[in-house]
């Protein structure tokens, strides 16, 4: 396979560089070396697949990519268009440099994708000089074009069925968001519920909607209406959209576009994943099993077909699951006999399964299912062409097929990946302490001998796909396992949904907290499989290190306090502060104040020093790396001041202009790499011989001392 053609090569400067390397055969050389061990360098800077569609022939996939280059702390974001036949060649046919954020958690969004009838254009939101507008290209155009030119951020793409007209949607301009975070600014905001202004997030404005019934995503006072456009491609003009225009588009997709334009829907009320059959006769989708009862985000949902005035509900088993996480997916065959459908089952809901319904006979027939994952499936003829990836393998595009259940790759975006090695990876099941179901990840160290015991890093709260860095991307699973550490990469999928299923929002996770510090099921089950790893001769139970993000930072917190792992820690956030309300926000602090009452109150406020690992820093032996976004410090700094009074081994680094999701390359890269030296310095006592690392190497000489002191005291 030739190398994946780089963005930032120009055509003449590929095509020099295809020749040398062909008269030379450095190809085949390439090809044929001996395989490396993984770098920290490349799980930052692959390219990460965003969106996949095939066009309506069937015969080409359009994707986009993102990848961080940490050197520069910039981006290249790539457009490529590939015939759907293995091994083909994919082609680059725009390119970027700004990809679009999410700046409320700093998460990136994926570019919507459009072809058009003939299978010739493209269409793609894309970000170009602070703005995003819809573009399109070819294969046969010399460059992309730009179609909106609109005075804000653009949405949505949609086709009509002929492909003449091209239709968006846009919210507020940017003046008109300037112009509002200046009023808002100058007047301050008024302290209500929903909050306005969040430290870490800035004004929380929300986004326009097209008027459906939805979540709040802040005040009613800021909601706003989309405004709807149609873009004539024939004569390359631009109107408002009229509700005769809009009628052409028929049903909305089920696209992360839509859900920005008409926002999060109420679970109870979702039809997930409608389709129409071939023919049009019939319409199959996912429904509520009883919105009576299940009135939350995440409802369990049922396979439902609508034929000839008859509605149909499929009684197998195998066709429910909780909507999103259990249930994926529908497409209906070919010939509209039967439904295919994509859910999460197996032993403890951890593998990725096909299935096929024929409602006539109500006959289902098992197609795939693997420890893999496949997303972004679309149907063509009897190939579902997906994205791909597995533990070692980032996204590839590939074609499963709906008869024998085999599957084909199309083409490899990280043909880099094929060099590299990666060690023994082990699924592993388990329960927590109430009896429910959860899996994980065991990745074996380099040289793995049995009978030897390692150092265990744990991570958390997902584990599926490609093992990069656990959720937030800050763990460097396959380096730590290349270094001589175990990895436990625990998942929580199943064990967080069931909170979400019957509350309607924002009462669906009122007993999150209580789930978690007073029942503490997450924290028993990491704890289970932790000692049955110890147990089987693996761990070591004198090094094991813990690490959190987000709800696991939570799960962390829980898990010091109750075994004190004395070996290492990695957190980003902070735990129950008994002080003060935390953390703000409608939901959160209902929660909080519904698992341990208010804290201004005396049993509140003594519930809440139980709990808390602030309060109880004096106890805590665990020496503890912070990494946090400088926006978040506020959420901490109780944790961090009073490990630090308490004469702990504690570090905390700030990034700034960072968010929830770190999202500059340049910190994605070093956070890997501090974590990493962290874990290697307290569990195999190994240092970097990096000259620039001497004084951090220094003070954590000076940390283990101390830790060594306050141990001997303790004893």
């Amino acid at each position: 396979m030739l190398p994946f053609i780089s963005p930032r090569l120009s055509s003449l400067a590929f095509f020099l560089r295809l020749l040398f390397l062909a008269t030379t055969g450095i190809i085949t050389a390439v090809q044929a070396a001996p395989k490396r061990d993984i770098t920290v360098r490349d799980l930052v800077e692959f390219r990460d697949v965003q969106t996949i569609r095939l066009s309506p022939n069937g015969q080409y996939v359009a994707f986009q990519t993102l990848q961080r280059h940490a050197d520069s702390n910039d981006f290249t974001v790539a457009w490529y268009i590939v015939a759907t036949q293995p091994g083909a060649a994919p082609h680059i046919v725009d390119t970027g440099a700004e990809p679009v954020r999410d700046d409320r958690i700093g998460q990136f969004f994926p570019s919507a994708i459009v072809w058009d009838p003939d299978s010739d254009w493209v269409y793609f939101t894309k970000k170009h000089q602070g703005t995003i507008q819809i573009w399109r290209s070819s294969l046969n155009a010399a460059k992309a074009e730009q179609i909106s030119h609109q005075p804000g951020d653009v949405m949505s793409p949609r086709l009509s069925p002929d492909g003449a007209k091209l239709f968006y949607t846009m919210g507020r301009s940017h003046a008109e968001l300037a112009a509002l975070k200046k009023t808002l600014a100058r007047d301050g905001y008024l302290q209500q519920n929903p909050e306005l202004y969040y430290l870490e997030h800035g004004p929380m404005i929300p986004f326009c909607t097209d008027g459906r019934a939805r979540i709040s995503l802040g005040s009613d006072k800021l909601s706003c209406r989309l405004k709807n456009f149609v873009y004539d491609i024939a004569s390359g003009t631009t109107r408002n959209a009229t509700q005769d225009d809009l009628k052409l588009l028929g049903d909305q997709d089920d696209d992360f576009s839509t859900m920005m334009r008409q926002g999060p829907l109420k679970g109870a009320d979702l039809k997930f994943r409608t389709k129409m059959s071939p023919d049009g006769s019939a319409r199959a989708w996912a429904e509520n099993v009883d919105p009576e009862i299940y009135k939350g985000l995440r409802p369990p949902v049922v396979l439902t077909v609508r034929h000839n005035g008859d509605t149909i509900r499929c009684a197998a088993p195998q066709c429910r699951g909780i909507q999103g996480t259990g249930f994926q997916d529908l497409w209906w065959s070919p010939n509209g006999k039967e439904i295919i459908f994509k859910v999460v089952d197996g032993p403890h809901h951890s593998l990725i399964s096909f299935y096929g319904w024929k409602p006539e006979t109500r006959k289902i027939r098992q197609i795939h299912s693997s420890n893999d994952i496949f997303s972004h499936c679309e149907l063509n003829n009897d190939r579902l062409i997906c994205g791909h990836q597995t533990w070692t393998s980032p996204m590839k595009i590939s074609a499963l097929n709906i008869n024998n259940g085999k599957v084909v790759h199309i083409v490899n975006i990280n043909p880099e990946f094929e060099g590299i090695r990666f060690t023994k990876i082990e699924k592993i099941l388990g329960e927590d302490n109430f009896g429910h179901p959860v899996y994980g990840h065991l990745i074996y160290p380099k040289g793995y001998k049995k009978g030897k015991k390692y150092p265990l890093v744990v991570t958390q709260y997902h584990s599926y796909g490609f093992l990069r860095g656990a959720t937030g991307h800050e763990q460097p699973l396959h380096v730590y396992a290349r270094d001589g550490i175990a990895v436990l990469s625990f998942d929580h999928r199943q064990n967080f949904d069931e909170e979400l299923q019957k509350a309607p929002f924002p009462d669906s996770n009122i007993n999150h907290e209580k789930k978690i510090y007073i029942e503490q099921r997450p924290a028993t089950a990491v704890e289970n499989m932790i000692d049955d790893l110890v147990a089987r001769g693996i761990a070591d139970p004198d090094r094991i290190g813990v690490t959190g993000f987000s709800y696991g930072d939570v799960v962390l917190d829980t898990l010091l306090l109750r075994r004190n792992y004395a070996a290492a820690s990695s957190t980003g956030l902070s735990s129950i502060p008994p002080y003060r309300k935390f953390p703000p926000g409608a939901g959160p602090g209902k929660r909080l104040d519904h698992a341990f009452g208010k804290p201004f109150t005396p049993e509140g406020h003594a519930k809440r020093l139980k709990y808390s690992l602030a309060a109880q820093a004096d106890k805590i032996d665990t020496p503890i790396l912070m990494q946090t976004a400088d926006r978040e410090f506020h959420f901490m700094s109780d944790t961090y001041y009073a490990l630090l009074d308490a004469g702990k081994p504690v570090e905390l680094y700030q990034y700034p202009d960072e968010y929830h999701v770190k999202w500059q390359p340049a910190h994605n890269y070093r956070i890997y790499r501090r974590n990493l030296d962290w874990f290697k310095f307290w569990l195999r006592g190994a240092e970097d011989g990096d000259p620039a690392k001497a004084a951090q190497y220094e003070r954590w000489r000076t940390l283990r001392e101390r830790h060594k002191i306050n141990m001997q005291t303790k004893k």
